[in-house]
């Protein structure tokens, strides 16, 4: 049996293992490049989701462009899961994925540990 516990030892850089919470939006990519588009719908929504971010007290960790071509946002798995405000921030990734020429942009919220620094 694998132990998915995130705790392979005190000095461990392993990370902990990615929990899916929620995901939004249509997964199919075959009406943009996913390298063109998703960066600037990254952009455009950087300063709309800074009161969302966990330096703000915020419940996410970071977020970014998972390779499997949709938009993965980290929520902070020490914070209460809320639809409500997962629904609020997909709502500003898919105002501004509509500015940069996609359609129900996709979005996966996962818990994450919050980063504590060096």
């Amino acid at each position: 049996m694998t132990d998915t516990s995130g705790s392979a030892g005190e000095d461990s850089d392993a990370r902990d293992p990615v929990v899916f919470i929620r995901s939004y939006g249509n997964f199919s990519q075959e009406d943009y490049n996913i390298y063109e588009v998703m960066p600037e719908a990254i952009n455009l929504s950087r300063s709309e989701l800074s009161e969302y971010m966990s330096l703000q007290g915020g419940p996410l960790v970071g977020y970014g462009l998972y390779y499997k071509g949709y938009i993965e946002i980290c929520w902070n798995k020490d914070t209460e899961v809320n639809e409500s405000t997962m629904d609020r921030i997909y709502s500003v990734w898919n105002k501004n994925g509509k500015l940069a020429g996609v359609e129900d942009i996709p979005v996966v919220f996962s818990l994450c540990s919050k980063y504590e620094g060096d």
